[in-house]
């Protein structure tokens, strides 16, 4: 199956204590309101790092319920330096595509990569998976193949 997302530019989160929140978007009504994924991410340079990755058949609502989750909120507020910021993936789908079911493999593959560059997740479900980082040197030609290092999930 191919599946289509596109990334929206991100989304700044700001203070939000005036709306006795933790975090806010500064302008919630322009997020994208159908099915897709979305990352919350801190931001640096050209650069990115997820923090907490999830799909939604209407991503503003989740978002919205996402934004009052003080656990959440303070686990993206306390993440290391660098701008926070909400990424959303807009599904486009191709005919007879079953978003429900391609933004599953999405957000799977998502966390998944995410885990495999050896980010630590918000998410609870399905990343709780010990990870083995694997060194390698010597032969040369052997080493092109593998690489020097190999992070993998157990």
């Amino acid at each position: 199956m191919e599946i289509n997302i596109k990334w929206h530019h991100p989304l700044s989160l700001v203070d939000g204590s005036n709306e006795d929140l933790i975090l806010n978007i500064e302008d919630i009504y322009n997020v994208y309101d159908g099915p897709g994924v979305y990352m919350f991410c801190r931001k640096y340079g050209l650069s990115i790092q997820p923090l907490y990755i999830g799909k939604s058949s209407n991503v503003q609502n989740r978002i919205r319920n996402h934004l009052n989750s003080v656990k959440m909120m303070k686990g993206i507020q306390n993440a290391r330096k660098g701008e926070k910021v909400l990424i959303v993936g807009e599904f486009v789908a191709k005919t007879n595509q079953q978003p429900d079911r391609a933004i599953s493999i999405v957000e799977a593959s998502l966390i998944e990569h995410a885990l495999l560059e050896g980010c630590e997740l918000l998410n609870e479900a399905g990343t709780k998976r010990p990870t083995h980082q694997i060194n390698f040197n010597g032969f040369k030609a052997a080493k092109n193949f593998s690489g020097t290092c190999l992070v993998v999930n157990a």
